[in-house]
């Protein structure tokens, strides 16, 4: 066990911590976190304009069209936001390391690169009108890419001194925005001369170009080994979820996008199974089964501890239990936390691809919903889906059980030893 451990921290921990502390990474990592909310209060209303009670299609159909349009005006525009965010962050990572840059300068300089890509024609009746196709979830990368190129070539003409120069006394307010007046202008310029001028469709060459990495990930294989890794992180003390979800983050948003939007074109198929969310709802369920162990553990430390933390894993807060007990370097918690989660996840996938019982994840819960509930909202009122992830806490925890009491029995045979060694000294 220390020669595993001794490895993950030398030779596998440092190179994934590396790459997941690379600039843009972190821009995205923080963009998608950023955006989450979208998706959540997406999610809410599709769940509102089908909540699966009988009768209730009729009782929302007044108000079905204005669902339907917040959804459009939320989760339509997941890409425009994308822009806007990666824009400010990339520029608060320069600015944070001394750059003259201001981020909300780039956060407009993205956001408007990227709509330089969807020409607005005037009609013959006056209006003004825009394909807005890769407005959403499809238009995501292109977003990321349009932006983050944007702001580099914005950045090198700002440290290049490419300027306008003013006296000093100047106030700060003038001169920001004279500094950023011309390498603002020449980054527009060239996004309009590629667009209306070259006639570069950017948004759709970029999907072109990602489509294969996408499709990838999106794989049941790279899912497991992404959350296989993320177990192995964890045991060690990093935050799997963040090493990991910096470069899964594009991948597991549009799969949970792509579903929503099809659930809302009312497709007879959903594209995608193996969404974070369902790893969430049914895999990564809680450690509140370890927190009931600890909780009637014989063991006064444990006992506490399980019923201090209790209320916070109902609620998927895992950190108390995890460095608490605790889980992280724990040898004798290594193959549950690992193997025993991953046999979950084998577990889940057999009932939703082989057995096909669980039904896709089509809106996004907030992560603090307790996994069933989560499950059944998830799949749009699934009662399967519910008791099947119900009955996910109980296999957890028979699996975790002889190895707590194992380190139950270790526990208590110190202390004992502890008591006696206290006599014989005095």
């Amino acid at each position: 066990m220390e020669k595993i451990t001794s490895f993950i921290e030398e030779r596998l921990a440092p190179p994934l911590i590396k790459i997941s502390e690379m600039r843009y990474l972190q821009v995205i990592q923080k963009t998608f976190m950023t955006t989450m909310p979208i998706l959540i209060f997406s999610s809410l209303l599709i769940l509102i304009a089908a909540l699966p009670i009988p009768g209730w299609s009729n009782i929302v159909a007044p108000f079905s069209g204005k669902l339907w349009a917040g959804v459009n005006s939320s989760l339509g525009l997941l890409a425009v936001c994308i822009a806007i965010v990666s824009g400010y962050f990339l520029g608060e990572y320069y600015k944070d390391r001394g750059s003259k840059i201001k981020p909300i300068v780039t956060a407009l300089i993205g956001f408007l690169s990227f709509m330089m890509f969807f020409p607005m024609f005037n009609t013959e009746d006056g209006k003004l009108v825009i394909e807005t196709t890769n407005f959403g979830s499809s238009g995501m990368f292109a977003a990321i890419f349009i932006s983050i190129i944007a702001v580099e070539i914005y950045k090198f003409l700002i440290n290049k001194n490419f300027t306008i120069k003013l006296p000093a006394g100047v106030p700060p307010m003038v001169l920001d925005a004279f500094t950023a007046l011309i390498p603002s202008m020449v980054v527009l310029l060239m996004s309009w001369v590629m667009s209306h001028v070259l006639k570069w469709n950017i948004p759709e060459l970029t999907n072109v170009i990602f489509e294969p990495l996408v499709a990838a990930g999106k794989g049941p294989i790279p899912q497991f080994l992404s959350f296989f890794l993320d177990r192995v992180l964890w045991f060690t003390g990093i935050h799997g979820s963040n090493v990991v979800g910096s470069v899964m983050s594009p991948i597991w948003t549009s799969m949970i996008t792509e579903n929503m939007e099809a659930y809302k074109a009312g497709a007879e198929v959903i594209p995608n199974l193996f969404t974070t969310e369902w790893c969430g709802y049914f895999v990564r369920i809680s450690v509140l089964p370890i927190a009931v162990l600890a909780a009637i553990s014989k063991v006064k430390r444990y006992s506490t501890l399980g019923k201090l933390a209790l209320p916070a894993t109902i609620f998927n807060i895992a950190e108390p239990v995890m460095f608490g007990l605790p889980i992280v370097l724990n040898p004798l918690l290594f193959i549950p936390w690992v193997f025993g989660f991953s046999f979950l996840w084998i577990w889940s996938y057999i009932f939703t691809s082989i057995i096909p019982m669980i039904p896709p994840i089509i809106t996004q819960v907030t992560w603090t919903v307790p996994a069933p509930i989560a499950a059944y909202l998830g799949t749009g009122g699934s009662i399967f889906a519910f008791f099947f992830s119900l009955a996910n806490y109980f296999i957890i925890g028979l699996i975790f059980y002889p190895f707590f009491k194992a380190l139950e029995r270790k526990e208590m045979e110190s202390q004992i030893e502890g008591t006696e060694g206290k006599y014989e000294n005095n």
